[in-house]
């Protein structure tokens, strides 16, 4: 894919507010999974110390240059905090840390990211990306009740093949992409409806579905019962000799 023009314009706005180690792109548009609109475009911004780069700067470059087709996200990044494998983030670190190093490509200074080593992913890991997600599948219902269909249509795609991802960490996979979930998922042991279900949710990941909102609760609630009864649960029987690598 051809770099959006865009990308010049903010790395060069970047450099000149801040004093970053180096600048990377990562996620879906560094794969064939970017839809425009609908994924978001992550910049990383590597920094020695809070105060070469702050996230208050960043925040305002991205909403600056934001527009329906392009949904950039910028975020700061502790160069140590990565080498440690103790970031300031929400998600599960090891899978976080993982992913971004897989989908990482350095656009100004040392490639260091693309170049770490990769994270080893637990049992736990899994545990806890599977918990992760059933919060946000409740975050889905939480925004169809508030009339925000857009948002409770991409937490409740992501919640769905999200949560599938830890089922396939229990068999080794590691994969990049909706697209490769749903390839992973045929070796898993699921119901024709949980199939259904995450088919539905990889067409709302690429718009080619759109519910009305009844059928966006049924939806939810689904998922929200796939992520805690089946994937939580299969998860949950697994630790009986204790935690252990899935993936090296």
């Amino acid at each position: 894919m051809k770099p959006l023009p865009i990308i010049e314009k903010v790395k060069n706005e970047i450099l000149d507010k801040t004093k970053p180690v180096s600048i990377f792109l990562y996620g879906s548009y560094n794969t064939s999974e970017y839809l425009p609109g609908t994924s978001d475009l992550e910049i990383g911004v590597l920094r020695k110390n809070k105060g070469d780069v702050t996230s208050v700067v960043l925040r305002h470059i991205a909403e600056k240059h934001s527009t329906v087709k392009i949904r950039l996200r910028i975020y700061a990044y502790d160069l140590d905090g990565f080498k440690r494998k103790t970031i300031n983030s929400p998600f599960t670190k090891s899978v976080f840390i993982r992913h971004l190093i897989l989908t990482a490509k350095t656009i100004w200074g040392e490639a260091i990211i693309e170049n770490l080593p990769l994270p080893k992913i637990t049992l736990l890991d899994a545990y806890r990306e599977a918990c992760f997600t059933t919060m946000r599948a409740l975050s889905a219902l939480f925004f169809l009740r508030a009339g925000n269909m857009e948002e409770a249509q991409e937490m409740t795609y992501k919640a769905c093949l999200f949560a599938t991802l830890s089922l396939e960490y229990l068999n080794s996979d590691f994969p990049i992409g909706f697209a490769n979930i749903i390839k992973a998922s045929k070796k898993l042991r699921l119901t024709p409806g949980e199939r259904k279900m995450l088919e539905q949710a990889h067409k709302l990941r690429k718009g080619k579905l759109r519910l009305p909102k009844e059928k966006m609760y049924n939806l939810v609630f689904s998922v929200i019962t796939y992520c805690n009864q089946t994937v939580e649960a299969r998860v949950r029987e697994q630790p009986e000799k204790g935690d252990r690598v899935l993936i090296k």
